[in-house]
């Protein structure tokens, strides 16, 4: 009997250990017969594939563990539609139509339900947005000048309604991980540190060891390290020649501005000529520019450097937004840029047009 006892408690154990919380995925895509579906995360800022299974007669599934929620993606072969999902360990279903796949109907998770619609609300502004352009290209075509300031005050307004939603959104949701995904993929950028650290200070404890509230904090800490008063950190980067170059190299002798740009950027093509003609002024007067190119071959960053009359030293490592220097400086658009003085102390940020001309005139004329 007391054998029996033993066995039991073992087999108990043995479950009890063996047994983790799983997620299950079934779908049906109706039309949609045959193929494969993939399921992927995001590591890197690149979709990575977790899962891919064989479509039968509209029919998928999968299964699996996540240690915590996460965003995953599933993709459709000969599709270029998406079902985007906040994964859990719980069981969801999907049923939709072969021709409206991004309409999905996903029962089972609460968490994809709340992403769902935080999309469909942003998906409203997007359109706003299209509409505007549309209006704005026409606009300037036609030379007319009212409608093309009038444009552009309708959709500096749409920003802001929509930056006002992405807060207020990411504020009613602090006790659930949406909050602090929402956060890194839409405030990370654009938004002063002081007010993204306060918002990342008031997500859920439970939520602390989130990938998404760890990426926060990180960013965060990065932020102010590169905020006006903090001094420049070094970084080492080839040339167009295949030398390395150290920013370091040019410290001490003349204010340095770090132009954060790539060929591919059509602002950035289009502030060049601003650049230009300040380097012309006052490179002679203790001024330099020190280019990081986010390009991805060096054929187009060297012949965008020859058609804009680029002749300050110019870095890249040529990994796109993946950029060591980016990175290390916080970036996540361009044309950006910094301004060191000759200690190399951050003094300014984001220097554009008129600004930078008035700026250099202060500091040298």
């Amino acid at each position: 009997m007391k054998k029996l006892f033993y066995n039991l408690i073992a087999i108990a154990m043995l479950f009890s250990c063996t047994m983790q919380p799983e997620y299950k995925i079934e779908g049906n895509i109706n039309g949609l017969n045959t193929g494969s579906a993939v399921l992927s995360n995001i590591v890197d800022n690149k979709l990575e594939t977790v899962d891919s299974v064989t479509i039968e007669n509209g029919a998928f599934t999968f299964k699996g563990s996540v240690t915590s929620p996460e965003y995953f993606v599933i993709a459709f072969a000969d599709t270029l539609d998406q079902i985007e999902l906040f994964l859990d360990n719980v069981n969801i279903s999907i049923n939709a139509e072969a021709d409206s796949i991004k309409g999905a109907k996903i029962e089972g998770s609460e968490l994809t339900t709340i992403l769902k619609s935080f999309n469909n609300n942003l998906l409203n502004f997007k359109m706003q947005f299209r509409a505007l352009y549309n209006e704005y290209i026409q606009a300037t075509m036609g030379g007319d000048a009212a409608k093309v300031a009038e444009i552009e005050e309708a959709y500096s307004k749409a920003e802001e309604e929509q930056n006002v939603f992405i807060k207020s959104f990411v504020n009613d949701n602090l006790n659930n991980v949406i909050a602090p995904f929402i956060a890194l993929r839409y405030m990370s950028y654009g938004v002063e540190v002081e007010e993204l650290d306060s918002i990342t200070k008031k997500f859920s404890p439970e939520l602390a060891t989130s990938q998404y509230v760890i990426s926060l904090n990180e960013k965060v800490a990065l932020m102010k390290r590169v905020e006006i008063g903090q001094p420049f950190i070094d970084f080492n980067l080839n040339d167009t020649t295949g030398n390395p170059l150290a920013l370091s190299s040019f410290i001490g002798e003349k204010y340095i501005l770090i132009d954060f740009w790539a060929a591919w950027c059509n602002p950035c093509r289009q502030e060049n000529p601003n650049l230009v003609a300040n380097y012309a002024l006052y490179k002679d007067k203790g001024f330099e520019i020190f280019g990081v190119s986010f390009d991805k071959t060096r054929e187009a960053w060297v012949k965008a450097i020859k058609d804009d009359g680029i002749t300050w030293p110019q870095v890249s490592d040529l990994k796109f937004w993946n950029s060591v220097a980016g990175k290390l400086y916080a970036i996540q658009s361009i044309p950006q840029n910094v301004l060191l003085d000759k200690d190399g102390t951050i003094i300014a940020k984001n220097l554009r047009g008129e600004e930078l001309g008035a700026k250099l005139a202060e500091l040298l004329d």
